[in-house]
């Protein structure tokens, strides 16, 4: 269940873009057609409802997996938004409080409690579950009071009813839908009521609205999917009125307008079930009403073409970074080859404290290789290795390793769990090894969008930083 709410977490946050250009749109776009603003907010509903999001050079968004999965088991917890800014400020938050403890074998310590973030997660899991059966018991209990409330009605024509118990018009059912009209209404307002209405279930409205609020149900932790589902139940409103009066007289169109205003004063808890159409924002659809222009071409026009543009910007995730070197280039470059004694060939890099060590170590068809588990972070000496990478300026991660002649492969190594610099000193001043056993490796990590320049200009500036960063010096 927490991986799912993770999906589902991940689902939310992008789909946040979307809203935001939608809204964007409708603020510069306001007088566009409603029904083309309608179809704006199914782009909304497309990226929350699509596990599977292709790819495109063309995507604004930052980043399609914002929340890892295996952030439920990293030791070093992190987000990645791709915006630098805010991984920088956020992560090293996530991490300091959500890290579990650390041994070097990657284990927890004996007495270690569970990790916090599957903890967290857990609860998360029992909120969003528990936010999703109140949201869908309030739809339950609204849906079955209203039908209670229109159970004795007299039919008027086809599927439009009048009742005595209800105080405004509104459109109630999914599959037999029917329109159901307070009693006593005047001749000049049921007709307009009605156009209305009716234009609702041409429309479909009753079968958008209930999806909407289904999906809202679902991601009801969201508040712009909340702002979102109200904008939309407004302009599905907005976008009848239209229909309806675009084709009326003005005289014709005040009577609409005053039919409005009738049923918005005598709205009481009607509106209250989630799955039937109503009167909303009567305010400004009055004065839309009254004031109906039929919108220029070059307005429609251009919400067409960023509608468009939403859809292949928004719909789509940025390209996946490759995890892998340029499978061209020579892995090995910069680095002499040397015999072991056994026979093996090794290659030789430096080691940056005293004496030498072997930190690569080729298999026996090294020369046809040019994958990264040909690199191995090797020696045969005793002691640790301490990798050293940043995900944010100031913010360094660390590992722990056992120096083994078997060693590392530089993929194993990307998967290694993390910690602090602080937990990182305590489990070396708990193994026993003096300092000059102890290796600083500066590392970098596929998945850190931290670009590390003093790194690229200056590596043994840099790796003579990292050492005093660790040892505090």
């Amino acid at each position: 269940m927490e991986s799912v709410v993770v999906e589902i977490l991940n689902m939310g946050l992008t789909a946040t873009w979307v809203v935001l250009a939608v809204l964007a749109v409708r603020a510069l776009c306001h007088k566009a057609p409603k029904a083309l603003m309608v179809c704006l907010w199914a782009l909304v509903g497309l990226r929350l409802v699509s596990p599977f999001i292709p790819e495109s050079i063309l995507s604004l968004i930052p980043s399609g997996k914002i929340v890892s999965p295996e952030i439920l088991l990293a030791e070093r917890p992190s987000i990645h938004t791709g915006v630098t800014m805010l991984n920088s400020t956020v992560n090293p938050i996530i991490s300091e409080h959500l890290s579990p403890d650390y041994s070097i074998s990657s284990v927890p310590a004996p007495g270690v409690s569970a990790n916090p973030m599957q903890i967290l997660a857990f609860v998360a899991s029992l909120v969003w579950i528990a936010g999703m059966v109140i949201m869908f018991a309030y739809s339950l209990s609204s849906y079955l009071w209203l039908r209670h409330k229109v159970k004795v009605s007299m039919c008027y024509r086809d599927n439009i009813y009048f009742c005595d118990s209800i105080a405004t018009p509104f459109v109630f059912g999914i599959v037999k839908p029917r329109i159901y009209l307070p009693s006593g209404m005047e001749e000049a307002q049921t007709e307009c009521v009605i156009a209305h209405e009716m234009s609702h279930l041409k429309r479909k409205d009753h079968w958008w609205k209930t999806i909407a609020f289904f999906l809202l149900s679902v991601y009801w932790f969201h508040p712009l999917l909340w702002i979102s589902y109200l904008l939309f139940s407004r302009d599905i409103e907005r976008a009848c009125d239209e229909r309806v009066v675009r084709k009326m007289e003005p005289e014709s169109r005040k009577n609409y307008a005053e039919a409005l205003v009738s049923c918005s004063l005598q709205k009481r808890r009607m509106l209250a079930c989630p799955l039937a159409c109503g009167e909303v924002g009567v305010k400004n659809r009055v004065k839309s009403v009254l004031n109906y222009k039929k919108p220029a071409f070059w307005i429609v026009a251009v919400t067409v073409v960023a509608g468009v543009a939403i859809a292949v910007c928004f719909l789509t995730n940025p390209l996946s970074e490759s995890k892998m070197p340029d499978q061209n280039a020579d892995p090995y470059d910069n680095v002499s080859v040397i015999e072991n004694k056994d026979g093996s060939m090794t290659r030789k890099g430096e080691r940056y404290g005293s004496g030498e060590v072997d930190f690569i170590m080729l298999p026996p068809d090294y020369e046809e290789t040019v994958g990264l588990d040909g690199y191995r972070y090797c020696t045969d000496e005793e002691g640790l290795y301490v990798f050293i990478w940043q995900l944010a300026e100031g913010s360094y991660s660390c590992c722990v390793k056992e120096k083994t002649e078997q060693g590392y492969t530089t993929s194993e190594l990307w998967s290694m769990k993390s910690v602090g610099l602080e937990w990182a000193r305590a489990v070396v001043e708990s193994s026993g090894y003096a300092k000059e056993e102890i290796t600083i490796v500066p590392f970098s990590m596929p998945y850190s969008s931290y670009l590390n320049i003093e790194a690229a200009e200056d590596p043994q500036g840099y790796r003579e930083k990292l050492e005093e960063v660790f040892w505090g010096e």
